[in-house]
């Protein structure tokens, strides 16, 4: 579904797109929120060679801190709205296990990556796009992290919903995966292709 050369591009930064904010803040304290995260991220790939292990424990950052109901919502685009509430969490669920198994099939936590932090641009209220130069294993890539503020958490925080890894947004390439499969088959449709993919076995390790 996914180029294998991002997923891997990704995979490799899918721990450090898992962030966010301790504290509610402006733009230059999403960055510090994302610096924070990348940090705490980073130790946990480093210390848990286990791979069930690892997902377990990537699933739980992401749910405290990555705004998957915004990632699915517009990766799903325009035919959310026509998705019952039930199919839209069924849909966040899916998903977001998807991402993170996805990826963790594909880190290599050995190495800590040098990550050189952009000035923050607002997008719109409560949104901002940080921009950033990361170094691993000698390659490196530049990546832009998406973020919202989450006023519905006490306190509020920063949360990622998009990763743009090289020029590619992990929200559009999804989108166009999904429209085709929700014009043909509708929500249940995508539904039932990603609980397919997921009891799919993951693929072997890539060099």
């Amino acid at each position: 579904m996914f180029p294998l050369r991002l997923l891997r591009l990704l995979g490799l930064l899918s721990g450090l797109a898992i962030l966010s904010a301790l504290h509610a803040a402006p733009a230059d304290d999403a960055r510090a929120a994302l610096a924070q995260g990348i940090d705490e991220v980073s130790a946990v790939l480093r210390e848990t060679r286990d791979q069930s292990d690892l997902i377990t424990t990537l699933d739980s950052l992401a749910d405290k801190h990555f705004a998957f109901t915004t990632t699915t919502r517009l990766a799903i685009g325009r035919d959310w709205r026509d998705f019952t509430p039930a199919q839209q969490n069924r849909a966040v669920e899916l998903f977001s296990r998807l991402v993170i198994r996805t990826y963790a099939d594909r880190i290599n936590g050995d190495t800590q990556p040098r990550v050189t932090y952009g000035s923050p641009t607002e997008l719109r209220a409560d949104r901002v796009e940080i921009p950033t130069t990361v170094t691993s294993a000698g390659q490196t890539y530049a990546v832009i992290y998406r973020m919202e503020l989450d006023r519905a958490s006490t306190p509020a925080r920063w949360r990622v919903y998009d990763v743009v890894a090289e020029g590619v947004s992990l929200i559009a390439n999804y989108r166009s995966q999904f429209e085709p499969i929700v014009r043909r088959s509708g929500a249940a449709g995508l539904i039932s292709s990603l609980e397919t993919k997921l009891a799919e076995p993951p693929p072997p390790a890539t060099n």
